[in-house]
């Protein structure tokens, strides 16, 4: 960041500013003295004038505040006015502190953090609606042994739990394979900073006691729940207390200093700890190396009852999922209404449990989505134009009898504050489709019905009656209204029509009219390129999907380069295409355009991930697949750097993979097989074990994808992984 900052303070070109700050390397803690010792850089900074006084620069204000920043959950009290004590400074329309909590703290005020969790809201959402099935459903009583969940937990099935749905998360516990509710906290507290280098240790020495060590007795009665790991702060001091004869008081001093990241406060205990360890009897070189391992962990270990009050609540999400699905991914689904990304992903969830997502029904929909007959549907408050209030005047109104047809809603809603495009908004997602008529006749008929209606409701006002109105059975037999022959509209139109109104498509995808040419190209979804956590910078990638924005730019030096959103059902991924394969893919590049693009992905720190387009090809649709040949659906091989070319997989559809082990116990057979049970799916998978020459289908399928193989290839060798 302070590389980025320098080098747009002294004008320099984007490109030669992000060669030098992509030399830095990706690592938690590393200065850019420390950089400096490695090789790239070095040779960047030794070579030009340029680079040296832009690294120089930036080293100078490497470590300052960047910028004001505002606890999220930080409250101070006073008993009286908090400008009495402190000053104060408005930022967002919050009035804050001009004082850090350190500052704070050290002036003897009072600051309590209040954390707002989203799950939690997402649990009561949840439980709310069970309860209209089961009155006596209380979270509270849940049991905390139910195996099921544990088994759901064991497969990494855990998208859309509270701190267990990351991709390096969902891995662990598949090695982990939990089933006690104490696994759940351990895991929590393991999967950090620091801690995060003893869970290969803690999950061999969980699975085998014989892997179990302590480096003196005193250790075993402070660890042995933790399989001889650290795993919290409060088994720090413990050894405090037990090894180095501290108090209660003292040790909770090291506690501090480990939470607040005071290392200066913690390495000021180490002759105390020393003294006290010769003590009791501890040799130097044992005390000397568990001081040195508890300092460098201690910066980031998490306390038990921190862990444990987020186990509660990892549990309770994980419990809801497994036996209450719908109720659950509703709740969930609710919670991200605005992030469509995230939304696409939890839908794509839903329908690896067999649940669909239904299109907004008028008569079904509630406010937010909702269960319905183990489905779950769509809610009417996701719809723009659509306000909040005219939503819970139908559900009113609704309460009394469902609308009949399209007249009898524009008829009883009329006394509420009926809005043109609200209903516009309505016919257009779909939310009439269950009544007979074509969305194509009701967007033509819709407000010459609106205009009748209201203008009949200005006649009759009070004390006044048409003619007509003194005989009821002329209302009762009136003809209803006759819409006009128009043509349904096509999928694609109505897919069109359903983004335009909300964002998303109900009745499938753009890009399914493609499914063919995607599945032959083997392209990865943009969600598996998302989700890939340790996705290196420059990795190789393969994805298909339409162009939904796009945004042509122009260079300093003059050329046209491009930006573009390409998604598919599960998300969406920014492109970027620089001048040089601009020209030879801009025939493609338009909105809605169906590609299959080849590139790289770009990484930078606090930024989504994008991909480098290299080449791009237009996607054949299903209909006139079979019919082309294989030349004109393949996009040409492309020319870069021997690594990332190999990693290009473009293939015809597969059944099989083939993955050969050393034996069916070893580590990388453990670990290729946590990757088959993550990405479930329809490819049949058969180990080769080496050690008897046999074959071994596989119980579960693969989702063979190219992200899903060079996973595999990275675990086990090219060689050992063949697609047929």
């Amino acid at each position: 960041a302070a590389i980025r900052d320098v080098g747009r303070a002294l004008g320099m070109p984007y490109a030669d500013v992000d060669a030098v700050a992509r030399a830095v390397p990706q690592e938690h803690g590393v200065t850019l003295k420390d950089a400096l010792k490695r090789a790239e850089l070095k040779e960047q900074y030794n070579s030009s004038e340029k680079v040296k006084r832009l690294v120089d620069t930036a080293i100078e204000i490497e470590g300052m505040p960047r910028n004001i920043t505002v606890h999220a959950a930080g409250i101070v009290v006073t008993d009286l006015p908090i400008s009495q004590y402190v000053p104060l400074a408005v930022s967002n329309d919050a009035i804050v502190t001009q004082f850090d909590m350190d500052t704070i703290a050290e002036l003897g005020l009072l600051k309590f953090d209040f954390l707002a969790l989203r799950y939690l809201t997402i649990i009561d959402d949840a439980c709310s609606t069970i309860k209209e099935t089961h009155p006596d459903f209380d979270i509270e009583k849940i049991p905390l042994d139910d195996t099921d969940t544990y088994k759901m937990i064991s497969k990494g099935a855990t998208l859309g739990l509270f701190q267990l749905e990351s991709g390096g998360m969902r891995q662990m516990l598949t090695e982990l394979r939990p089933d006690s509710f104490d696994d759940i906290i351990a895991a929590i507290a393991l999967y950090r900073p620091g801690p995060m280098d003893s869970i290969p240790q803690y999950i061999e020495a969980r699975h085998n006691s014989d892997k179990i060590t302590y480096a003196h007795p005193l250790l075993k009665p402070i660890l042995s729940s933790t399989y001889g790991c650290t795993v919290y702060q409060e088994q720090v001091m413990s050894i405090f207390r037990v090894m180095a004869g501290y108090t209660y008081g003292h040790a909770d001093v090291v506690r501090r200093a480990m939470s607040k990241k005071k290392g200066d406060v913690l390495m000021a205990e180490r002759a105390s700890f020393l003294e006290g360890a010769a003590k009791n009897g501890v040799d130097e070189k044992t005390a000397v190396k568990l001081f040195d391992d508890m300092s460098t962990f201690a910066n980031y270990a998490f306390n038990k009852s921190h862990a444990a009050a987020y186990a509660v609540i990892s549990y309770r999400t994980a419990y809801l999922k497994q036996h209450y699905p719908c109720e659950y991914m509703a709740a969930l689904m609710t919670s991200v209404l605005g992030n469509l990304t995230k939304l696409a992903e939890y839908i794509s969830e839903c329908a690896r449990y067999g649940i669909k997502v239904l299109p907004p029904d008028i008569n079904e929909s509630h406010m937010y989505f909702h269960p319905m007959e183990g489905n779950i549907v769509f809610g009417l408050l996701a719809l723009k134009n659509v306000g909040k209030q005219f939503i819970e005047a139908i559900i009113r109104e609704r309460r009394t009898s469902k609308f009949s047809d399209f007249e009898d809603f524009i008829n009883r809603m009329s006394q509420y504050d009926l809005n043109k495009r609200m209903v516009e908004a309505l016919i257009k997602s779909g939310a009439f489709d269950r009544m007979g008529v074509y969305r194509s006749q009701l967007l033509s008929a819709y407000e010459v019905l609106i205009d009748k209606i209201q203008q009949k409701d200005r006649n009759n006002v009070a004390g006044q009656l048409d003619m007509f109105s003194m005989t009821a059975s002329v209302a009762d037999t009136a003809p209803k209204y006759d819409y006009p022959d128009v043509r349904d509209f096509s999928l694609r139109e109505k897919l069109l029509l359903e983004k335009e109104c909300s964002g998303m498509y109900f009745s499938g995808h753009l890009i399914d009219s493609y499914q063919k040419h995607i599945e032959y190209l083997g392209a990865s979804s943009v969600a598996e390129i998302n989700a890939a956590e340790d996705m290196a910078d420059r990795s190789a990638v393969t994805v298909a999907g339409i162009v939904s924005s796009l945004t042509p730019k122009i260079t300093k030096k003059g050329d046209r380069m491009a930006f573009f959103t390409l998604e598919d059902r599960y998300g969406e991924i920014e492109c970027i295409v620089f001048p040089s394969q601009l020209a030879k893919i801009s025939h493609s590049l338009r909105i809605e355009a169906p590609l299959f693009i080849q590139g790289s992905i770009s990484v930078r720190d606090d930024e989504d991930l994008k991909i480098i387009v290299n080449d791009a090809v237009e996607l054949v649709e299903n209909s006139s697949f079979s019919a082309v040949s294989q030349t004109q659906v393949k996009p040409q091989k492309i020319k870069e750097a021997p690594e990332t070319a190999s990693k290009i997989d473009i293939k015809k559809p597969i059944s099989k993979v083939f993955l050969r082990v050393p034996d069916m116990s070893c580590e990388v057979y453990l670990k290729a097989k946590n990757i088959v049970d993550i990405f479930e799916g329809d490819v049949s998978v058969i180990f080769y074990d080496s050690s008897t020459s046999s074959y071994k289908p596989y119980t579960a399928g693969i989702d063979a994808s190219a992200y899903v193989l060079s996973e595999l290839r990275s675990i086990l060798g090219n060689e050992n992984v063949v697609a047929k």
